[in-house]
């Protein structure tokens, strides 16, 4: 009778440690499958936003997309160039062939010009008094002007002076009927001595 008795615990004992076992088993199998399918579903989202960002289907704003400047920021012909942050770029209104320093048939216009200097990439401000008898061309007050290297650059980008490689960089830029712009960040073009040719007419 008493080793009937002492056998039961014991039977119940290895029935719930197998029990036990069991659970514990299928934990494991649980944790698996949801580490899985989270691995899965971080590897799609990756791919999806890859693929969005390639076809640029997030019409992002900003520097990078399409960034819209309104009438009211526009700067008048002949003015100082305007500093537009959100872009990255100095939006400039040249009269006639203003900036045209090297005389390939400028005739005036809007142009954006990337502030990133093409040599090291140092963001180039506009001098209002800087007088380019310094760069042999007197009599033009005025110019963007690297304060890294000292790469100088006419109002319309033109590169004069320093060891940039090239002109400041344009970006694609057009008019709208409301007096507004939008200017595409995402379209940078190689700035060149041509780049005066590149201006945009505007009434305004």
């Amino acid at each position: 009778m008493a080793t009937e008795q002492s056998a039961a615990p014991r039977a119940t004992g290895r029935i719930e440690r197998a029990r036990q076992q069991e659970a514990r088993k299928l934990a494991r199998r649980s944790f698996l499958r949801v580490s899985a399918f989270a691995g899965l579903m971080l590897f799609l989202g990756s791919q999806i936003a890859g693929f969005l960002g390639f076809f640029n289907l997030r019409k992002p704003t900003g520097f990078g997309g399409v960034v819209n400047v309104s009438k009211g920021r526009v700067p008048a012909a002949g003015s100082d160039p305007v500093r537009i942050t959100e872009g990255k770029f100095w939006l400039v209104n040249n009269i006639g062939p203003q900036g045209d320093v090297l005389q390939v048939g400028g005739t005036g216009g809007l142009m954006a010009l990337y502030w990133k200097c093409p040599h090291l990439g140092c963001s180039v401000p506009w001098n209002p008094a800087f007088n380019g008898a310094t760069v042999n061309f007197p009599g033009i007050i005025g110019w963007f002007r690297c304060p890294c290297h000292g790469s100088t650059y006419s109002r319309a980008g033109v590169r004069v002076f320093g060891p940039a490689p090239r002109p400041m960089d344009t970006m694609e830029l057009t008019t709208n009927s409301d007096g507004s712009l939008n200017v595409n960040t995402g379209k940078i073009t190689r700035g060149a001595p041509d780049n005066p040719l590149r201006a945009v007419s505007y009434s305004g």
